[in-house]
């Protein structure tokens, strides 16, 4: 039997009277478990599923979550957590999903963190400017047949997928879109295996095998400033076999970076990276290091 959770919190005042600040906190132990928060107004959202957090002691400790949702809609300022099999723990067959409308927010989806995410899937919408998006699935451990996605309309955002990173993690068979509608996106992330989640090469190793990476923007100056617009699949002492990077860029003054195989005893093969930056002052590069490795820019 699906077990269900569902809180509502809804404001609705006339315009002369101040939004009150609303926080939601739901924590379901074991699997087939159902949550949903609703907000409107100045909000926090957190649910956890399965496990404990170490930021949050009020979570159990470690768990699996097996065959989960998680759901969080929220209207106004908010901060948005989701936490799925973490702290050592275990997400299988799990999903979780943000939607979010108004400007400055935050979103942030963890998914078998300390452990292992398998078919889960984790998706991000936000629509306004200067909001921050993240996903993480399977933080030092294994991230394998999962799909993650960060959709932002607004100027000014910042978004990050990072599947299977952490010292000696492994992505594989995974897939991760971000698609952003306007300017000024300073940073853009999609990391694949690898130790950290850094700009570029270090130390410590990650793997990244049959992995597939999708950046599309349409707007100017994305990349230009803060971290940049990448893609990084098995760098950092890792290695990346099989795996595909694609950015699409619509504006000027853009800038887009793929690495694969990047870093400390590294290795690419069989990888394919594609960017195509479209209008004036555009900015590309692709990093590859190994055999049989397909690399091609457009610029129009």
């Amino acid at each position: 039997m699906k077990k269900l959770t569902t809180l509502l919190f809804v404001l609705v005042f006339a315009s002369t009277v101040a939004f009150a600040q609303n926080s939601a906190e739901t924590i379901q132990n074991g699997d087939d478990n159902d949550a949903t928060v609703t907000q409107v107004a100045s909000s926090d959202a957190h649910i956890f599923q399965g496990s404990g957090f170490v930021f949050y002691p009020n979570a159990d400790e470690n768990g699996t979550a097996e065959n989960n949702t998680a759901e969080i809609d929220q209207n106004g300022n908010f901060t948005a957590y989701i936490g799925q099999g973490i702290n050592e723990g275990t997400s299988i067959n799990s999903e979780a999903f943000v939607t979010q409308s108004g400007s400055d927010g935050f979103a942030d989806i963890f998914q078998g963190v300390l452990g292992t995410a398998e078919n889960a899937i984790a998706n991000i919408s936000q629509n306004g400017s200067g909001n921050t998006g993240s996903i993480r699935q399977s933080q030092f451990g294994s991230a394998v047949d999962v799909d993650a996605s960060i959709s932002q309309a607004g100027t000014g955002n910042w978004s990050s997928v990072l599947q299977g990173f952490g010292g000696n993690s492994s992505s594989t068979d995974n897939s991760a879109t971000i698609n952003q509608q306007g300017n000024s996106n300073n940073s853009t992330t999609i990391l694949q295996g690898s130790n950290v989640a850094a700009a570029g090469p270090g130390s410590g190793a990650g793997t990244a095998e049959n992995n597939t990476g999708t950046i599309i923007q349409n707007g100017s100056s994305n990349g230009t400033t803060g971290d940049g617009v990448r893609i990084n699949q098995g760098i950092n002492g890792g290695s990346a076999f099989n795996n595909t990077g694609y950015i699409l860029q619509d504006g000027d003054f853009n800038n887009a970076t793929v690495n694969q195989g990047v870093g400390n005893n590294i290795l690419s093969e069989n990888s394919d990276a594609s960017i195509y930056q479209y209008s004036d002052n555009n900015v590309a590069t692709v990093d590859q290091i190994g055999d049989n490795n397909s690399a091609a820019i457009t610029q129009n």
